[in-house]
Parts: structure tokens; C-alpha cells; sequence
């Protein structure tokens, strides 16, 4: 099998730097974590927030750390940096090749969507940002770690696109229908629906915006070979 992660993102029209901060991390004994951070406000200081708590948790996952302990030592970290000023928005996508499982991560109001071709759905239970209480609780959830997978985690200025005059709305059901096809492209996916988000806004969009996608596919063996693939324009 393939682990396969996808990332898009886009900041703020005339903002310049987004706020929001992603992480690939491959963690100690076989797999690899996205660490989606969206800090609070826009521009260089949301950036600051958000690009130290994702290294931070970087950190802890290649020291081994497990996700729910990554996931309070952020909120901790926040908390005392910034004495319960300042909040952020955390999500963590984990394929875990040591417990052969999917750990999926949230102190954000922002659902992961889970996609099958046999059926989707949303993980969107209620939970608190980090930092600006001293103990706070993220929601965990455990999946098997299944061929044909998709999770999709993404900031609210996505899943909120076209709340500011726009035609539409974001639409998790347009998201479903890109699970009917038999094998996903994660970065063409990603692509997509960061450009849906794009389009609902007019071309403008009103908040820092990230898509992140991850998948197990099945593979014929090779040697195994990783490969990674950025584009950071400037």
C-alpha cells in the first residue's frame, strides 16, 4: 500500500501572507501526520501563531509523541506563550503504520471529511481552539487503515466560502461526488476543491484558506521509493 498526501492552500486576497500553516511530518515507526494550523486573526502575526505551533508539533511527532499528547502540549504551549490571549484552530491527520490505523485529530470547528466509494460522511463533533483555556480536550477519532481511504482536512475559510455574498455555498455533497471515481488523485483533489472555495468567493477569498488530503492506495511492490513534490511560489 501508498500513503498519499496532497496540500493546497492561499491567503487572504490582498493579505499577501496567509495565516494558516501545514505540516507533512513522517513520524518514527512508519507513516506520516499533516498538522493543519489556522492562527488567529490574518497577515504576519496569525502567521507567526500558526507556523510555531505547527513546528512545534512537528516536533513532538518525530520525537514519537502520540496525537492526542501532541494535541494538549500545543494547547499548553499556546496557552503560556500568549497567556490565554490567543486562540488557533488545529487539525491532525495521521496514517499510522505502526497500529495500522487512520488517527484523525480535532481542536477546530472545521469537520475532516472521510471519504469511501461506498459512502462519505463528516467527522464535526463540537470542540474548542487551543489556547485560550488551560485544559482543553481534542476530539480523536480511530479508523482502520483501509485501502481506498480519503481524508480531507481543511480551514474555515474553505468550508465557510460564499458566506460573504456569494451565490453559493460550500458544499460538502459537491466533495462526495469526487469519491464516486475509482481512484483519487490527493493532489488534484486538493487542487480542486481549494479552487471550488476560490470560485464561491469571486476570486477573492475573504480568509486564508488551506486544503490538505490524504489516501491509502494500493500498489504493485517496487523499491519502495518516496517522493515529494512542492510548488511555493513568490
Amino acid at each position: 500500500m501508498e500513503i498519499q498526501v496532497g496540500v493546497a492552500k492561499v491567503g487572504k486576497y490582498a493579505v499577501g501572507v496567509s495565516g494558516d500553516s501545514v505540516e507533512v511530518v513522517e513520524r518514527p515507526r512508519g507513516g506520516l501526520s499533516i498538522v493543519i494550523v489556522d492562527g488567529q486573526g490574518h497577515g504576519r502575526a496569525a502567521k507567526r501563531t500558526s507556523h510555531m505551533i505547527a513546528s512545534k508539533a512537528a516536533s513532538l511527532i518525530e520525537d514519537g509523541a502520540r496525537d492526542g499528547a501532541v494535541m494538549r502540549a500545543m494547547n499548553d504551549y499556546l496557552y503560556a506563550f500568549r497567556d490565554g490571549k490567543v486562540s488557533a484552530t488545529v487539525t491532525l491527520l495521521t496514517a499510522d503504520l505502526d497500529h495500522q490505523c487512520f488517527v484523525i485529530s480535532r481542536n477546530s470547528n472545521t469537520p475532516v471529511i472521510i471519504g469511501h466509494q461506498d459512502g462519505s460522511h463528516c467527522l464535526d463533533s463540537p470542540v474548542g481552539p487551543i489556547g485560550v483555556r488551560r485544559l482543553i480536550r481534542p476530539a480523536v477519532s480511530r479508523l482502520p487503515l483501509f485501502p481506498g481511504t480519503v481524508l480531507i482536512g481543511c480551514t474555515d475559510g474553505v468550508t465557510h466560502a460564499g458566506r460573504y455574498g456569494g451565490k453559493e455555498r460550500f458544499s460538502f455533497d459537491w466533495v462526495y461526488e469526487r469519491f464516486q471515481f475509482s481512484r483519487v488523485d490527493v493532489q488534484l483533489l486538493a487542487n480542486d476543491i481549494l479552487q471550488y472555495a476560490i470560485e464561491l468567493e469571486r476570486g477573492k477569498p475573504h480568509d486564508d484558506m488551506v486544503v490538505a488530503v490524504m489516501s491509502v492506495a494500493d500498489m504493485d511492490k517496487d523499491l519502495g521509493i518516496r517522493r515529494m513534490t512542492v510548488s511555493y511560489p513568490f
